[in-house]
């Protein structure tokens, strides 16, 4: 989406909050531990507070209910990365939990626990309601992921085209008023325990010679699941793009192809450039970003680093500039990180553009990033990848901190 006139006026501070601290009816305190156990039975909740206890000396964070823990994951703030979960306590929340819990963004292990003789789901395994084996359990590094994913050209064709591929979507708002304004949408792949992050199967697309059908199939599942919420949520969407497939001159029709199938208008859509290959043609770049401004798609540069040579490309007519995590962490303490923000904020507000920080862990990142004027905010302290289905209840909670 393009940015507003208001995005570019100097932000306004938050008051110093935790979202994961706050006491108003619905929420779920956080207690200051990376362990989540979901519940009920007597018996599991007392394994599990010893287990943590002998594994990292603290409580774990205990939630009795599905919906307390819907809440509680959906919500903003540094994820858990350890879970224990009783699959009766999840009750009518248990697929809407499975389709969170394998982020591997979110967590490390998850851990399903039974007692009184009850099995675990089909196709999971589950451990005793013993803390000596839960406290092993917590101790064990996770599987390897490389593991499950398809070794062949063929098997990874045939993922992308039946349920290999999830997408997931983190929310980025406006930091003046903390207002959504659009979701990223991220790809996964689906595994055993949990999903893979992008850095294990994007390389192996791209060297199947799958990297256009890949974008092509993101952007048109990103295009069903948020074109009905769009207008409701008042948001749009970004893809990710590599440079070979946005300078390619058939791409517009492809792209209104795919947001016709959803029901996303065109200017909804926004396109971040990625980062890996280096521009050596900036006119031809520059061409390809007016034709997807006259589509009504605005094109971000992604990833901007300190010091980076792709600064120059900023005056090619970019909708807006995203700040790399990296860059954005060092900022607290490096008064040059500081400088060089400001510069890129100053260039930005001169040309109309719009400066989102990635990576906003904490409110220490986000008083950083307001101070310096940058117009939006994305990363845990906002809201993590969330299943589409998730947003709304990401949305009432990111509402009720304001």
């Amino acid at each position: 989406m393009q940015p507003s006139a208001r995005e570019l006026t100097t932000p306004r501070t938050p008051p110093s909050h935790d979202p994961s601290m706050r006491g108003r009816p619905g929420m779920v305190k956080r207690a200051p531990s990376e362990i989540l156990v979901l519940a009920q039975h007597p018996q599991i909740i007392a394994a599990a507070m010893e287990a943590a206890q002998r594994v990292y000396a603290m409580p774990p964070c205990l939630i009795r209910h599905g919906m307390e823990a819907l809440r509680y994951l959906c919500g903003p703030g540094l994820p858990p990365r350890r879970l224990l979960v009783e699959p009766a306590a999840a009750g009518s929340a248990w697929a809407a939990l499975l389709s969170i819990l394998d982020d591997p963004s979110l967590t490390d292990t998850i851990i399903i626990v039974t007692a009184d003789g009850l099995g675990a789901p089909t196709g999971m395994a589950a451990l005793p309601a013993k803390a000596a084996a839960l406290a092993a359990a917590l101790r064990a590094r996770p599987p390897s992921p490389h593991r499950s994913l398809p070794t062949s050209d063929k098997a990874l064709a045939r993922g992308l085209g039946r349920d290999g591929l999830l997408v997931r979507y983190q929310p980025v708002v406006r930091i003046a008023d903390r207002r959504p304004v659009l979701v990223e949408a991220l790809a996964r792949w689906r595994g055993r325990p949990m999903m893979h992050a992008p850095d294990l199967f994007v390389p192996a697309l791209e060297r199947a010679g799958l990297a256009r059908v890949l974008a092509l199939a993101v952007l048109s599942r990103a295009a069903r699941d948020i074109g009905p919420q769009a207008p409701r949520m008042a948001i749009g969407v970004s893809v990710n793009v590599a440079l070979d497939q946005l300078l390619l001159p058939d791409l517009s029709i492809w792209i209104s192809q795919a947001l016709r199938s959803g029901g996303l208008a065109a200017q909804d859509l926004t396109l971040e450039l990625t980062e890996t290959t280096p521009v050596h043609d900036r006119a031809l770049l520059a061409r390809a970003i007016r034709r997807m401004e006259a589509a009504g798609h605005g094109v971000l540069l992604d990833d901007l680093a300190m010091d980076d040579g792709r600064l120059g490309l900023q005056s090619l007519g970019f909708a807006g500039i995203k700040l790399d995590k990296s860059l954005v962490g060092r900022l607290p303490a490096d008064g040059r990180a500081r400088r060089f923000v400001r510069h890129v904020v100053d260039e930005a507000n001169r040309r109309g553009q719009v400066v989102t920080a990635e990576g906003v862990a904490d409110a220490r990142l986000w008083a950083a990033v307001a101070a310096l004027g940058v117009h939006r905010a994305q990363g845990y302290w906002v809201g993590r990848a969330l299943p589409a289905a998730m947003l709304g209840i990401w949305q009432r909670r990111w509402a009720a901190l304001a």
